[in-house]
């Protein structure tokens, strides 16, 4: 029911209108208006190319009922999105109409379910990574409607898309697609494999579609370089927190004897900083904090100071 409430609360023109629901065997079922026009899916297969322009139009729309859906409390994701799930009405002037279905999906979501349950949507070719381990978020639309929009310019599927093995990335140039500037950029924006490098809202999406998003756009050089820095960066946490891992071994396994309790509290700080600061900046990188050494430092002069208040603070009185 809770479910069917938040879908018959969706107020958007690309959205199909929930007319009723009710209960009947145990099952909620849904009226829905029908959704004008034919599914991506079936123009796809009928042989249906789609021009440059229309392919523009397409994303646009879409982004514009993502940004709907993604700005309502909680955010709708949709977590299925691929041709088969939009649906395309031809205007007599050539116009693109929009709309997304099947937003069955959805349930884990309103549900709050834990990732356990939430990776049994999505279908594979379409969702990211990070939806394939139940982490489902705004981002991982914004990659299934891009890969959607690339198989209708291309008419391959994804299991038949060229990567870059540098990048992970579906390889536009391979394709030899016919698209404007605006609509490349935007693309390979949304197809980031990496949520963090990810464009993060349909908002973003829609600057970077803009005339002026070029401006708005990371160079490929510099996104090598930054995913380059990105690498050493993880070694530089796994080391601080393997290094913590060791030094407290020795304190508490080895030296355990030959130490007063004060002096074992004193020297923990050997093992507590580096494991605050190569935890917490391994958490600022996965959550594409800017600058994620600083945040490190942060947390390992914060954990520094409260084991200094600790031991001079509290641990005489005990």
């Amino acid at each position: 029911e809770r479910e069917a409430k938040v879908l018959a609360g969706l107020d958007h023109p690309g959205v199909p209108k929930t007319r009723d629901f009710f209960l009947r065997g145990g099952r909620w079922i849904m009226v829905q208006s029908r959704a004008p026009g034919s599914s991506l899916a079936a123009r796809i297969e009928a042989g249906e190319r789609f021009e440059a322009s229309a392919l523009e139009s397409l994303l646009r729309e879409g982004l514009e009922i993502l940004a709907y859906l993604h700005g309502l409390h909680p955010p709708v994701i949709h977590r299925d999105i691929k041709p088969g799930n939009v649906m395309v009405d031809r205007g007599t002037d050539g116009s693109l109409r929009v709309s997304l279905v099947d937003f069955g999906a959805i349930q884990a979501r309103v549900r709050g379910a834990d990732s356990v349950a939430s990776t049994s949507v999505g279908t594979f070719g379409f969702i990211p990574m990070e939806q394939m381990i139940g982490q489902a978020r705004p981002a991982s639309d914004l990659f299934a409607l891009a890969m959607t929009v690339v198989v209708a310019a291309s008419h391959r599927w994804p299991e038949a898309l060229p990567l870059d093995e540098g990048t992970g990335r579906v390889d536009l140039d391979a394709l030899g697609l016919q698209l404007s500037p605006a609509l490349r950029r935007t693309l390979e924006a949304m197809l980031e494999p990496i949520v963090g490098k990810r464009v993060a809202t349909a908002q973003e999406a829609l600057r970077l579609l803009s005339p002026a998003g070029a401006a708005l756009a990371v160079p490929t050089t510099m996104a090598v370089a930054q995913n380059q820095g990105e690498v050493r960066l993880g070694w530089l946490w796994n080391g601080c927190m393997g290094l913590s891992g060791l030094a407290a071994g020795l304190i508490y396994l080895v030296f355990f004897d030959a130490f007063s309790e004060t002096a074992l509290i004193q020297i923990s700080a050997l093992w507590v900083a580096p494991f605050a600061f190569g935890f917490a900046g391994r958490l600022a990188e996965r959550n594409g904090k800017r600058h994620p050494v600083g945040v490190a430092m942060l947390w390992a002069g914060a954990a520094v100071a409260a084991l200094i208040f600790f031991i001079y603070g509290i641990f005489p009185s005990l």
